[in-house]
């Protein structure tokens, strides 16, 4: 990646770079000849004369405070406080691939998404080079214009100062000199102990703008002569429409159209409420509806494909004598069902096509599926089509579809005037890409002391890289699918998954296979993915084996980790933490391990449970070890919304099917933790400069383990299967 200056010529082809100062941006990503064609502008930071600061991330704010992080890397390098950014906006560039992903998959997946709790990951050297740069060239300026050595000038909160005679001047008094300059190539960022801004509780920098209600959000979208409507769907999760009786929908004042899709109708009119009235009284004709998908099958599709034989996830020594030559054998099947996303925010997108041009607003995380989308519509040239990205209210995987951009652009080409959709709670629950449920079948071979010499898995479920356009090269080669396996021995290594296995679980004989067992329900990416079933069943299982033989729990792990050095000092440091040796009176105790997302972390939660079975979280303690944390403040609050968001998973969530249809509609049978549900959570960092690991799915997966872990030493029952029901501890 290279830093380069941005002429007045070159931003003046858009608004968004309108104004003066000093810009630089981006170059020297991989980008396709095609996708070159869309801007010749490359991602920016800007600074004004008055010393205003404007930023564009490849990122999507939903939540995550991602636009504050990189911000911070910036200042970091450039010296200035994070109020003088006075915007910060995601942008849609063909720079901003995601490159991680286009690693992982030969390059197949080659788009611009926020996803996989990898924007530190992959852009915290590329913004503080960014960051850097700038504040190079303006010490140059400085220099250049007090006729003084460079080493003599200082950049700091906002100001150049000559540390010999103390003069100063403003950023902004400056950006005329140095972007007649030439971006430095040889860019020394700062050391750990020279940082000022980064490993610090800095506030988010989007809390007041979304305080005061300034931040757009989609719903927030208005333009002039705009229609609004919404979407009525096939009640079946396979089915087609047949025919529509609209006939009392269009005798309500106001609406404007009803158009017929195949799966959905668009109700267009002249508000939002009149639009969800009508929707509300159409009539729907279904045709090729299938009845018999329901819970019963699923499993029971499961269950026998247990028999079936499947594809390799990793394999180490020989796991069939093991097994036979194991002093005891410990056989366990955990289950998980399928979890709606229920963002606060439901689904909408704004759409205005004409004959020569198409916007787009939406709260998105794929911006290249969403041109993708706009162009099929529009058959415009992606040139002539632009996505601007609004503030997300909450996605955890689902606007990483891209389903909803679909009724606006069909209803403004067909009404040739702007539209918003707005989807109802109801169908933003029903409609859903759901989590995938799974079974994973376990077969543990235990010696004498109890410690496991092998281990055999199967996990059983949908591949979910199936449904996508272009499936990556793993899946296209024999059916594995990493969205299924991750956090089961999966080695986290691809594309070629020859599985580095180094700083997993010390188990001599293991062989773990993937069954792909398809149904017909719409499935895809929920927050954490496959590791919110497989770390629930490893951890659940390790607890058994632990306790089976009289081991400690975090002893048995510290034995099966003592190769790594890093996971053992965050067992040390949570046990000491929680007073594992000490709960209180009437509580109890569960913990579990992951190194999910290069972030090694335990979660013990101490619980309590009355005679009617009901299961009162009291207090989460968390361990992480995620490798530099830039801050503090947004690192905890990810793992605090993560823990809450798994929690609601483990004692509430569940999506169900009867008949062919998703029986939940809305928060009264899809519940979430409410606030005096809401236990205590203490999150602890291991403090050092490695590199950065993953934190925003990352403390999802291991609470629900941790929790059914606790609940058995409360009751001495196993929970198999999630979430925990009163019923089945009564």
């Amino acid at each position: 990646m290279n830093v380069i200056q941005i002429t007045r010529r070159d931003f003046l082809k858009s608004s968004f770079f309108a104004g003066s100062g000093l810009v630089l941006g981006f170059s020297g990503f991989p980008v396709t000849s095609k996708a070159i064609k869309l801007s010749s502008i490359p991602p920016y930071l800007r600074i004004d004369q008055d010393g205003g600061i404007y930023l564009g991330v490849p990122s999507a704010e939903m939540g995550q405070g991602i636009h504050s992080t990189l911000a911070m890397l910036v200042a970091e390098e450039l010296g200035n406080d994070m109020y003088q950014f006075r915007n910060i906006e995601t942008l849609h560039h063909p720079d901003f691939k995601h490159l991680t992903f286009k690693k992982w998959t030969n390059s197949v997946l080659n788009y611009q998404f926020t996803g996989a709790s990898e924007s530190i990951r992959t852009w915290h050297l590329p913004f503080r080079k960014l960051g850097a740069s700038a504040r190079l060239m303006l010490r140059k300026a400085a220099s250049l214009n007090w006729e003084v050595p460079e080493s003599e000038c200082l950049a700091e909160n906002g100001w150049l100062i000559h540390s010999v005679s103390g003069r100063k001047r403003s950023y902004g008094e400056l950006v005329e000199l140095a972007k007649k300059l030439t971006p430095p190539k040889d860019i020394q960022l700062k050391k750990p102990k020279q940082f000022k801004l980064l490993g610090r509780e800095i506030k988010r920098w989007d809390t007041p703008i979304k305080t005061d209600g300034s931040a757009v959000f989609g719903s927030d979208i208005e333009i002039p002569g705009m229609l609004y409507g919404t979407v009525k769907h096939c009640d079946f999760c396979v089915g087609k429409i047949k025919n529509i009786d609209d006939s009392e929908t269009k005798k309500i004042p106001g609406v404007i159209d009803v158009i017929i899709l195949d799966d959905q109708v668009i109700v267009v009119a002249e508000t939002t409420w009149t639009a969800m009235q009508g929707a509300n009284l159409l009539k729907i004709k279904t045709e090729q509806i299938d009845k018999s998908i329901n819970d019963k099958n699923i499993i029971s599709q499961f269950k026998n494909d247990l028999d079936r034989t499947g594809v390799s996830v990793a394999h180490l020594g020989d796991i069939n004598s093991a097994i036979s030559k194991a002093d005891k054998l410990l056989e366990l099947e955990y289950l998980s069902p399928m979890q709606a996303h229920a963002a606060m925010e439901p689904l909408c997108a704004t759409a205005n096509v004409n004959s020569q041009r198409c916007e787009v607003w939406a709260p998105i995380q794929t911006q290249d599926f969403a041109m993708m989308v706009a162009s099929g519509v529009t058959k415009l040239p992606e040139e002539n089509i632009q996505i601007n990205t609004t503030y997300i209210g909450g996605s955890f995987g689902r606007k990483f579809e891209y389903d909803f951009l679909l009724a606006p652009l069909v209803a403004s080409k067909l009404l040739k005037k702007p539209v918003k959709i707005t989807w109802t709670r109801e169908s933003d629950t029903r409609q859903d890409f759901f989590r995938p449920p799974s079974l994973v079948e376990m077969k543990f071979g235990l010696n004498q002391s109890g410690i496991p010499v092998g281990l055999k898995v199967k996990i059983i479920g949908p591949a979910v890289s199936k449904r996508w356009g272009t499936p990556p090269p793993w899946f296209k080669e024999n059916g594995y699918d990493w969205a299924m396996t991750i956090g089961m021995f999966d080695g986290y290594n691809l594309p070629n998954r020859n599985p580095d296995l180094s700083k997993n679980y010390s188990i001599p004989n293991l062989k773990v296979d993937f069954v792909p067992s398809d149904i017909q329900v719409p499935l895809g990416a929920w927050r954490s993915i496959g590791s919110s079933h497989n770390i629930f069943a490893l951890e659940s299982g390790l607890d058994e084996v632990a306790v089976s033989e009289g081991n400690d729990p975090f002893e048995l792990r510290s034995k099966l980790l003592r190769h790594n050095s890093r996971a053992l000092a965050v067992l040390e440091r949570a046990k000491d933490l929680s007073d594992w040796t000490k709960p209180s009176e009437g509580h109890f105790l569960g913990m579990a391990y992951s190194d999910y997302l290069e972030t090694y972390q335990v979660q013990v939660a101490e619980i309590s449970v009355t005679s009617k079975g009901k299961v009162k979280v009291h207090k989460i303690t968390c361990v992480a070890d995620c490798g530099q944390v830039f801050n503090l403040h947004i690192a905890r609050q990810q793992l605090e919304g993560g823990i809450i968001y798994g929690l609601t998973a483990a004692l509430k969530g569940e999506i169900n099917v009867k008949n062919g249809q998703i029986v939940q509609s809305n928060f009264d049978d899809y519940p979430m933790i409410k606030l005096k549900d809401t236990p205590e959570i203490k999150v602890y960092f291991m403090g050092n400069h490695r590199s950065p690991g993953g934190l925003g799915e990352a403390g999802t997966p291991l609470i629900g383990p941790a929790v059914a872990n606790a609940v058995f030493a409360a009751t001495g029952k196993r929970i198999r299967k999630l979430p925990i029901r009163r019923k089945d501890l009564a």
